[in-house]
């Protein structure tokens, strides 16, 4: 039995694009960083798998079963299959394990490899095998066209059904899971390569796969072949000298990352129309892509998507250029059909608009809710750690190291040498650095000795602590009483910044002013925060000093809250009558003075009222003075209030009382005066069996040039005489 030319064309083709799951391997896992490659490469492994087991349970008939141009159903039993069909579905295979890499490349370095799992099934099993129906679907058999293909619809070998469908379920996982830690963090970086000669090996990798691409996707070897696999050299070589000179414009260095996905964005842009153009029209074609390729990967950054790889820039962007720009070259009209160039374009957007709406939709519909129930990002410790260790508990030679002089680093302890794996990579660096530390050990001794005597003085529970950037509040010691006063465990302190425990961030500034204007020791009041509960008063001691060859100041500081509430105790009995609790004589004078003259600078109106208690000469006498103090408490309150806050209140002496109106003109103070009364007129205290109505009497006068706070108070004393001596109960103004 003898094979035809045409199936071991095939054949050979599948085995080509196959090649191209090494070159993704070597690409991505050479792009991210160290502590992560090796999940990269197990997830390349395993996108194939899954790739290939769901592409055969259902990918396939729904592609390319017969059906109505919207989905596939039927499919033909495989043992009816010639050699050709088993050809023909391998060739398939490939091709859907190269779409389903696409997508974690992207996301790599953040997404769970549960996530892998679930995109790679999502993306087999339903978004590429339902898009690849519309435009590829009886290519297998003669069974009835997509609906794309039936329009006109042109994408030969898939700059759309694969590198779009795979770019834009890309783009949503991307959106969803968001961008990597640090990519985007003041100060803003690209996060760079482990091992670039590697990536670039996947490059070549995939540009040798590609011929097979493209070659095989006429199913024959035929008279076009030889041309479409120079369209391919031709592209690819395009897209990554555009690349290039693009990045060297915008950056003013060749950077290496974006001339590797210039050279993909050529190989995808020629993708779709390969067969139909010249090579000329190839490397015209596939040298736009390399520089859509790079202006969308700085677009992409700009808007601070993250996409580990660049498969947007590359494989989506490309791959919508690609598919528009078969209207611009001669297609063989293999289907019949004779198409101008302007409804060409017009079914080109068309096909492009509805499959990306479809993927990308559905993508980001299911994946959003995935996230929702099972979180498809790791957790930002598991993503500091490296995605190895976190989720497969596999680790390199220099991570190793790494993660040791880590631990030293953060322990302080260098009296250890480190140890790696000999005859590694990661030996020879290791070897030297424990050379160094056996020099500085007797240094590194006395250093810890004397270092030892310090924290004993500053580890003292007697004073808290505190040592800090005065820029940046960062901690650099504190203690444990000042841990412990400022309301978090001493553990947690790596988490917080000496400027949060300011409760007003201008006394700092006010602070470290007088640090560095003043003595070398400055004594300071203010509020601090207590991070668990409220706010306390501290008594504050500060200096500079030079620590870890940093200028930082050193603050220590006591609680003084007890003494600040009996000095405010202290204040507030002397400011207020005892027995009302408003303003003594006194201290009504000495704020109405104030008020005064600044009134009579700024030339505002004020009213001065006094009050007097009807009778209440009387009510001690009948009474006795306990129920007399009940009356002028009763009288206070209830005019407190009425006033609201409005106005200085203050106690005379004896049953009389004054208030000061600022900013108050004399008919606002008659509403207010009428107000009081009222107030005050309708309250009654019983004693015994026999009740008494309260009523007071108010006199009132404006403020009037030249007028002092004695002027006014007498003329306020004498309108008031006047209400008392027209019958009590009365306002009087004068």
């Amino acid at each position: 039995m003898t094979v035809d030319i045409n199936v071991f064309w095939i054949i050979l083709c599948a085995v080509l694009v196959s090649t191209m799951q090494a070159g993704f391997c070597c690409l991505e896992s050479g792009l991210v960083r160290a502590k992560n490659s090796i999940n990269v490469a197990i997830k390349n492994l395993v996108d194939f798998c899954i790739s290939c087991s769901i592409f055969a349970l259902v990918g396939f008939r729904l592609l390319f079963g017969e059906g109505s141009g919207w989905l596939g159903l039927a499919l033909p039993s495989m043992a009816s299959w010639s050699s050709y069909d088993y050809a023909f579905f391998l060739f398939q295979l490939t091709f859907c394990g190269t779409v389903t890499t696409l997508v974690s490349g992207a996301v790599a370095e953040r997404m769970r490899f549960s996530g892998y799992f679930i995109t790679a099934a999502i993306l087999a099993g339903l978004v590429y095998p339902v898009t690849g129906h519309w435009v590829w679907g009886g290519l297998w058999q003669e069974h009835t066209p997509g609906w794309l293909a039936q329009l006109g619809f042109h994408d030969f070998a898939g700059s759309t059904v694969v590198h779009s469908v795979g770019g834009w379920m890309a783009l949503a996982a991307i959106v969803i899971i968001g961008p990597r830690i640090g990519r985007f963090e003041p100060p803003s970086r690209a996060i760079q390569g482990h091992n670039l000669p590697i990536a670039v090996l996947g490059v070549f990798l995939l540009w040798f796969g590609w011929f097979g691409f493209n070659g095989g996707s006429l199913f024959a070897l035929a008279d076009p072949v030889p041309r479409m696999l120079v369209n391919t050299a031709q592209g690819g070589a395009a897209g990554g000298l555009t690349a290039l000179l693009t990045t060297w414009l915008i950056h003013k260095r060749p950077q290496v990352q974006i001339i590797m996905n210039g050279v993909i964005g050529g190989l995808v842009a020629i993708t779709a129309g390969c067969d139909g153009m010249t090579p000329i029209q190839a490397t015209l074609i596939g040298g736009l892509g390399g520089v859509f390729c790079t202006v969308a990967a700085a677009w992409l950054s700009r808007w601070r998507i993250d996409d580990a790889v660049g498969v947007v820039p590359a494989h989506l962007v490309c791959g919508i250029w690609g598919t528009l720009a078969v209207a611009f070259v001669k297609t063989p009209p293999a289907d019949g059909l004779n198409i101008a160039f302007w409804q060409q374009l017009g079914i080109q957007v068309v096909g492009i608009g509805t499959v990306g709406a479809y993927a990308f939709g559905v993508s980001f519909g299911l994946l959003r809710l995935v996230d929702r129930l099972l979180p498809l990002r790791v957790s930002a410790d598991q993503e500091r750690l490296g995605l190895n260790i976190s989720e497969h508990g596999a680790s390199t030679a220099t991570q190793d190291l790494l993660a040791h002089m880590n631990t030293q680093a953060l322990a302080g302890d260098f009296s250890q040498p480190v140890w790696v794996e000999p005859e590694t990579d990661a030996a020879t660096v290791a070897y030297h650095y424990n050379r160094v530390l056996s020099k500085i050990s007797l240094v590194t001794e006395s250093l810890n000795h004397s270092r030892d005597r310090l924290l004993t003085i500053l580890n003292s529970p007697a004073f808290p602590v505190v040592i800090s950037n005065p820029q940046t509040g960062q901690l650099h010691f504190i203690n444990e009483r000042a841990a412990e006063l400022l309301g978090f465990p001493l553990v947690e302190a790596v988490q917080q910044n000496e400027r949060h425990f300011w409760q007003r961030p201008r006394e700092r500034e006010i602070f470290l002013r007088k640090i560095h204007n003043s003595n070398p020791t400055v004594d300071f009041e203010a509020e601090l925060k207590r991070l668990n509960y409220g706010v306390f008063w501290a008594l504050i001691s500060g200096t500079t000093l030079l620590y870890d060859n940093e200028q930082c100041v050193l603050f220590s500081f006591n609680d003084i809250s007890h003494r600040k509430q009996m000095e405010d105790e202290l204040k507030r009995l002397a400011e207020t009558d005892a027995l009302t609790g408003v303003y003594n004589r006194r201290s009504f004078l000495e704020l109405a003075e104030i008020e005064v003259r600044r009134a009579s600078q700024e030339n505002r109106p004020l009213v001065v009222l006094m009050l007097d208690v009807d009778r209440f000469k009387w009510i001690n006498d009948t009474f006795g003075h306990p129920y007399g103090d009940k009356i002028l408490k009763l009288a206070t309150d209830t005019c407190q209030e009425t006033l609201r806050e409005e106005g200085i209140f203050g106690r005379f002496g004896g049953e009389e009382f004054a208030i000061l109106l600022p900013n108050t003109y004399m008919d606002t103070a008659q509403v207010v005066a009428e107000c009081l009364r009222q107030a005050i007129e309708g309250l009654s205290l019983e004693e015994g069996i026999r009740k008494f109505t309260l009523t007071i009497s108010v006199g009132a006068t404006e403020l009037r040039e030249g007028d002092t706070v004695n002027k006014l108070i007498k003329r306020a004393d004498k309108a008031l005489y006047q209400a008392k001596k027209a019958g009590r109960n009365q306002v009087q103004f004068m």
